[in-house]
């Protein structure tokens, strides 16, 4: 029995879209026909009855129209390009009401790389039949290849938009139409589209990691990050991953600074494409913040194996090296990274930073001055000069050169006049080097636009106490601790205050009520420990630095605030020493650190190993008070008494913080005596 022509013709786009379903477009339309036929649900079957005889029309050319359709397909797959498409014409000349012979002979030409006649041949199939899937499918694809490409344009965009919307198939869906369709909408920020259309795919095409892994971008898009992370990973869970969609799972993690799932992700999008490097570099990157400083070390060698020329991994194994403290292999990388990018910025930064860790603030200034001029004369764009600024206006400030710290600043916030942390460095500066006047004028410009911000108001507090102003400071404090109440350093800064001016009780009561509120933060508990110190609440104090070690026992501060504070008491000197080691271990070049170890090793009279230590620590925080008079005991008790009046003086026209200058005074007289002056 014959069926109506204009149902063929239905059914054939049915059984092409379901035989698309299942992976069978490769084949003849007859194997199709089978395959279809065994493969399709009871449903679907139900859908193919042929049409009562009352429904059958006269066939004539129609039915030769629909033989030579199929006949094409054939033709097609035997190779016969040309006798396809004759055979597709005149199957559109014999039934000329008919759009499907033409949309097909759109797609044989689109198959065949002859887009222009296709997109003309589809177009006239629109004509014929305005809703003819087909058609809109071959045009929705080649509008959104266009739209893809670099001379893409908005109107391809929508086109494609338009022509795909018309293109999909509510109960076989096509799913490279329903994919690129997803893309665009993704593309066109309509993300409520993509989830719905992706949503409905997931449920057709259960497991299907392209729409997961599609639908968790849109989520990402749509603001609903953990239902995307949540999406990415269920659809990776129940399929093969990809590198593409490992890679992207990394990236979300990293925005959580999960950094041990992230490096996993990384690790095995890597085992997937070896050869890229981008992924190798976020690897490293995730396994430094994930604490694995040697794992990535491993991953950057191996790239700068394959590409001995990557800056960039120069450049972040010169990080790994300085987190290991592997000075001479990082100032060997910078110089390396120097010469593979002589007008670029990252091999002086990263020198400047060895330099900078091995407190050699003179050789940061040496290294970046001549770096920040160049960048003037070539017109390098500011936001790219922030890391320049921050690290010359640091080594000046170590230097105890506030004028020019105030300079670098300065240029900075002329440059970048929103920028609040240079804002507030420039101020800091102004503070230090008791430019009041424009510390305040800074301040005031700053405030207006960052009328919150912690960081100022710890500034202004600084100000108005080197005024004499101590209550306003604390009102500046206390203002900025109500509009920043879940910030634990708002309580840390209001505490550290309190406790410079002497109110201990103040001090502690702020700290200890900040440790209720945030259990968890060691900067409260250390801020807590070194008030306890001050106070002279020495079993309290030991107590939170001992808290503060066991949740982090690399936590340099709080090993050598204890460790210093023992030797200080003479109290378990043994212990001391092995407190300040584990503190240098971590910062090998630390000044402070450096005069805790040699005033432990004084107070166990090991002065042969007391004077290293407390040497490096004199030559590098010369204007250090404690430092230099802790020099002059040791070189007093080396019998070196020119030597010993030399720190101690040197400890008198320093900052004289926490010492006691008549005790000195006795010691230098007393050295005096005895050079026999």
């Amino acid at each position: 029995m014959l069926v109506a022509v204009a149902d063929l013709w239905k059914n054939r786009l049915a059984m092409r879209l379901l035989a698309q379903r299942h992976g069978l477009l490769s084949t003849s339309l007859s194997a199709t026909v089978a395959l279809v036929a065994a493969a399709a649900l009871p449903a679907a079957a139900q859908a193919w009855q042929v049409p009562a005889p009352e429904e059958v029309r006269d066939t004539g050319d129609q039915a030769e129209a629909y033989r030579l359709f199929m006949s094409a397909r054939h033709l097609e797959g035997e190779g016969d390009l040309d006798g396809a498409i004759q055979a597709l014409r005149d199957a559109a000349r014999l039934d000329p009401d008919a759009g499907e012979p033409l949309a097909e002979l759109a797609e044989l030409y689109a198959r065949a790389g002859r887009s222009e006649e296709g997109l003309a041949v589809a177009g006239e199939a629109l004509e014929r039949e305005p809703d003819n899937i087909t058609a809109h499918r071959v045009l929705g694809l080649a509008h959104a290849s266009a739209a893809a490409s670099r001379e893409g344009t908005r109107a391809d965009t929508g086109n494609a938009i338009t022509h795909l919307e018309q293109a999909r198939d509510p109960v076989v869906p096509d799913l490279q139409v329903e994919l690129t369709l997803a893309r665009l909408y993704l593309a066109t920020s309509d993300t409520d589209n993509a989830i719905v259309l992706l949503q409905e795919l997931m449920k057709d095409q259960l497991g299907y990691a392209p729409a997961g892994i599609l639908l968790s971008q849109a989520y990402e898009q749509a603001g609903r990050a953990d239902e995307a992370l949540a999406t990415l990973e269920a659809t990776l869970a129940g399929s093969r991953p990809t590198y593409e969609a490992l890679a992207r799972l990394g990236e979300m993690y990293e925005r959580r600074r999960r950094w041990e799932d992230a490096a996993i992700a990384y690790g095995n999008a890597a085992a997937l494409n070896p050869r890229n490097a981008a992924v190798r570099l976020r690897l490293a990157r995730a396994l430094l913040a994930a604490g694995e400083p040697r794992e990535a070390r491993t991953v950057l060698e191996a790239l700068i194996e394959m590409r001995p020329r990557d800056a960039a991994s120069h450049s972040l194994l010169a990080r790994v090296e300085l987190d290991l403290n592997n000075f001479d292999a990082a100032e060997s990388l910078a110089r390396t990274l120097i010469d593979l990018e002589p007008d670029g910025l990252r091999g002086p930064l990263t020198l400047a930073r060895v330099f900078e860790r091995r407190r050699e603030h003179q050789r940061v200034v040496d290294t970046l001055t001549p770096v920040l001029e160049r960048a003037r004369e070539s017109g390098t764009r500011p936001d790219r000069l922030a890391e320049l600024f921050y690290q010359l206006g640091f080594a000046y400030a170590r230097l105890d050169d506030m004028a020019g710290a105030a300079r670098v600043y300065e240029e900075a916030v002329d440059l970048m006049p929103s920028s609040l942390p240079f804002q507030a460095r420039l101020a800091q500066a102004y503070v230090d080097g008791r430019r009041q006047d424009d510390a305040a004028r800074t301040l005031r410009r700053a405030r207006v636009e960052n009328p919150g911000s912690l960081t100022l108001a710890s500034v202004e507090a600084q100000l108005h106490a080197q005024r004499g102003e101590v209550e306003r400071g604390e009102d500046v404090l206390r203002e900025a601790l109500v509009a920043n109440r879940d910030d634990p350093r708002a309580h840390v800064v209001l505490g550290a205050f309190y406790s410079e001016h002497d109110r201990f009780d103040d001090a502690i009561a702020v700290l200890e009520s900040a440790r209720r509120q945030f259990p968890d933060e060691m900067d409260v508990l250390f801020q807590l420990g070194a008030v306890f110190e001050r106070n002279d609440r020495f079993s309290d104090a030991e107590q939170a630095f001992r808290r503060v070690i066991d949740q982090d026992p690399d936590h340099a501060q709080a090993l050598n605030y204890l460790g210093y504070m023992l030797a200080e008491r003479g109290e378990r000197l043994d212990e001391s020493v092995r407190l300040i080691e584990r503190a240098i271990e971590r910062d090998p070049h630390n000044g402070s650190y450096l005069d805790s170890l040699g005033w432990a090793y004084f107070k166990l009279d090991r002065l042969d190993l007391a004077e290293p230590p407390l040497r490096a620590a004199s030559d590098q925080l010369q204007r250090n008070s404690v430092v230099q008079d802790h020099m002059g005991d040791l070189l007093n008790g080396l019998g070196r008494y020119a030597e010993a009046i030399e720190a101690w003086e040197r400890a008198l026209n320093g900052d004289g913080e926490e010492i006691d200058p008549d005790e000195i005074e006795r010691k230098i007289t007393g050295a005096r005596q005895r050079l026999g002056r």
